[in-house]
């Protein structure tokens, strides 16, 4: 009779071990995923940093040209405004078309943010103002600083329409032949859009760099 409550005694005790590892090994495994996630979230962030110091270095360059542009246009002609790019370089073309309507684009990274926010993992960032920035980051990641499309395809529209109309490929003929007011606007357009988004880059890459300061001393989890 003794030997069998011990048996059993000894079972009991061996099942309450078992769920006491595998519950061990189940909050390990769940640790490390999180801070898995918490070291590529860091990464992302890092990713999207650095992509914006380079759309904001793209469109200082942007601005300067279209200003040259602009200052000068009773005299601009297509040899001008490549003169003026080639010092403040934007773009991987350098054809006229091109270089008035690109709009350096920020190339966004979201796939960790987007498995932090949809898993609900988010709620367990311990830190309510660290909770709060990522938050704002990943609202920014999704919203992005990338706009003015509409005045690239209008200018772009406008190259096309004269191309069609001077039956040439010659962008720099095109140009030259037929600048008026039209395209003017359009650059003009261009520059205040350009500015405006240089400005929310500008705060952006501010709010990035508080935000990688303060998760490099703080634990998400």
């Amino acid at each position: 009779m003794r030997k069998s409550i011990f048996n059993a005694f000894a079972i009991f005790i061996s099942i309450l071990g078992s769920f006491a590892v595998d519950r061990y090994i189940s909050d390990i495994n769940d640790q490390n995923s999180k801070e898995i996630l918490a070291s590529n979230i860091l990464y992302e962030i890092d990713q999207n940093y650095y992509s914006l110091l380079e759309v904001r270095s793209a469109l200082k360059s942007v601005v300067e040209v279209t200003d040259s542009i602009l200052l000068n246009w009773n005299s601009i002609n297509s040899k001008k405004i490549k003169d003026y790019y080639i010092v403040n370089q934007y773009a991987l073309r350098d054809d006229l078309k091109t270089i008035l309507s690109n709009s350096p684009p920020h190339r966004v990274k979201k796939m960790y943010f987007n498995s932090l926010i949809n898993s609900g993992l988010i709620l367990e960032v311990k830190n309510k103002i660290i909770r709060e920035k990522i938050e704002s980051i990943y609202g920014i990641i999704n919203s992005g600083v990338n706009y003015g499309n509409s005045n690239s395809t209008m200018i772009i529209n406008w190259f096309n329409k004269k191309q069609i109309l001077e039956k040439s490929i010659d962008l720099n003929l095109v140009f030259n032949k037929h600048k008026n007011f039209e395209i003017y606007k359009l650059i003009y357009e261009r520059r205040r859009l350009q500015v405006g988004r240089l400005y929310g880059v500008e705060n952006s890459i501010k709010f990035f760099e508080e935000i990688k300061n303060e998760l490099n001393t703080n634990s998400f989890f």
